[in-house]
C-alpha cells in the first residue's frame, strides 16, 4: 500500500513544534507511523518543498485550483485520493484498503 499525504505548509510535520502542539497532527504520525510499521510506504509532501508532487496528481492539482490551499490535507491511497481537508485515521486507511483490497480480488 501506497500512501501520499499532501499536507498544507507546516513547520513540523510531527504536530508537536511550536507553543501549541496540533492534536490533528499528532493523531496523524502516529497513523502514518503505524502504517510505515506494517509496510505501507507512506510519503509526505508539503507544497512549498515539493511542489512537483502536487502539480503531478491530477485530483490534488484540480482541487487546489478549485478551492485552494483549504483543500489541504490530501491523502491518496494507492494513487487515488480519498481524504480532502482532513488527516484520515488508521481506521479510516484500513476501510479504503479492504475496499480496494476486494474490489482487486
Amino acid at each position: 500500500m501506497t500512501i501520499e499525504v499532501f499536507d498544507p505548509e507546516l513547520c513540523c510535520s510531527t504536530g508537536v513544534c511550536g507553543s501549541a502542539p496540533d492534536p490533528d497532527l499528532i493523531q496523524a504520525e502516529e497513523t502514518f507511523s503505524r502504517l510505515r510499521s506494517e509496510g505501507a510506504l507512506v510519503r509526505r509532501y508539503q507544497l512549498s518543498r515539493e511542489a512537483t508532487a502536487f502539480t503531478e496528481n491530477p485530483a490534488v492539482y484540480r482541487a487546489l485550483l478549485e478551492t485552494g490551499t483549504e483543500a489541504l490535507p490530501m491523502t491518496a491511497v494507492d494513487g487515488v485520493v480519498r481524504f480532502v481537508g482532513q488527516y484520515p485515521t488508521y481506521e479510516d486507511i484500513q476501510a479504503v484498503w479492504s475496499e480496494t483490497s476486494v474490489k482487486k480480488g
